[in-house]
């Protein structure tokens, strides 16, 4: 394809590549498409975009390749696609998208657990998203930020970000398939600071919403947190509310795995992996909890998840 003499400086993406991001995000979302097969189409859109000498096209496509990387645990290389697309993003002007990368760079870097740069970087999502009026933005990163105090175990501002992110929600006027995903994230966060008050009940109704949130986005992520959380609280319940449901913990975490699994997940699938060994300690299985945990250290160490891997260390340390 011959190179363009001038680069076009459109602030949006062209329709037909947007599209063509959108398919295969689309397709891998709902696992019909192996992270391997995501990679070479990702390579040969961004030759694609590099030719046509389009410069947000090159960005969008960056972009992709940060969030694909971002799931796969690939956190570094999720944080340099990041930073080119931002780059790009800035170069022709284009607030929105670079407030959106701001807002996923935030999530490499909670993962990473540098919650400080996580949290600024929420913050500066936040600002601008206010500033451009977008409501959804706004939302996503209250919620997130809440994601990160919970990861610090300050649950009281974790609460107050969760609330503050329903009662942004309630003003969406579309994209209620967007709602429904952070609506997911947000009462998974409520449902683990009832189980850390060990109020199971409420735990029970925050782990059902995130279960019905999850199914109406009918996506493998949402729902590996949605089976994950309800293998949490399973745990800690002496008779199930629901007879609809197993009371087998391990079933649940196995159907969280299995969805993480089928989108190569790792950082996500070694989270569920982690809960399922804490489970299984509380139930008395400490042999096999320890075993887990070996192999959770395993993958957070090799993702850099830092915090994470801290925190299975001390798990491990419990079960001697």
């Amino acid at each position: 394809m011959v190179r363009l003499s001038q680069p076009q400086t459109d602030v949006e993406p062209t329709p037909e590549f947007n599209e063509k991001c959108l398919t295969l995000l689309k397709n891998w979302e709902a696992g019909e498409l192996p992270y391997n097969d995501v990679i070479q189409h990702i390579k040969a859109l961004q030759q694609e975009s590099r030719d046509s000498g389009h410069i947000t096209n090159e960005a969008r496509i960056e972009h992709l390749a940060g969030l694909i990387q971002h799931y796969h645990g690939s956190l570094n290389t999720s944080i340099r696609h990041y930073e080119q697309a931002r780059k790009l993003y800035a170069k022709v002007g284009n607030r929105s998208r670079v407030a959106n990368i701001d807002l996923n760079q935030g999530e490499n870097y909670r993962f990473k657990g540098d919650f400080n740069h996580a949290r600024m970087l929420y913050h500066n999502a936040y600002e601008a998203a206010a500033e451009l009026g977008e409501l959804s933005l706004q939302t996503i990163a209250v919620v997130n930020e809440g994601l990160t105090y919970l990861a610090l175990n300050q649950l009281e501002d974790a609460e107050r970000a969760f609330h503050d992110g329903y009662y942004l929600s309630e003003q969406w006027s579309n994209n209620f398939q967007k709602r429904a995903e952070i609506l997911c994230e947000l009462h998974y966060g409520m449902t683990v600071i009832h189980l850390k008050h060990e109020d199971y009940s409420a735990a029970w109704v925050d782990a059902l919403a995130t279960l019905k949130n999850a199914k109406q986005v009918n996506q493998p992520r949402q729902l590996g947190f949605a089976y994950r959380v309800l293998g949490e609280v399973v745990t800690h319940l002496d008779t199930i509310p629901d007879e609809r449901f197993s009371d087998d913990p391990d079933k649940h975490f196995r159907a969280s795995m299995n969805c993480f699994q089928e989108i190569d997940a790792q950082a996500e699938l070694a989270r569920s992996m982690f809960e399922q060994a804490k489970s299984l300690s509380y139930r008395g299985r400490k042999t096999s909890a320890a075993r887990k945990l070996q192999q959770v250290m395993i993958i957070f160490t090799k993702l850099g998840m830092i915090d994470d891997a801290a925190r299975t260390a001390e798990a491990q340390l419990s079960f001697l």
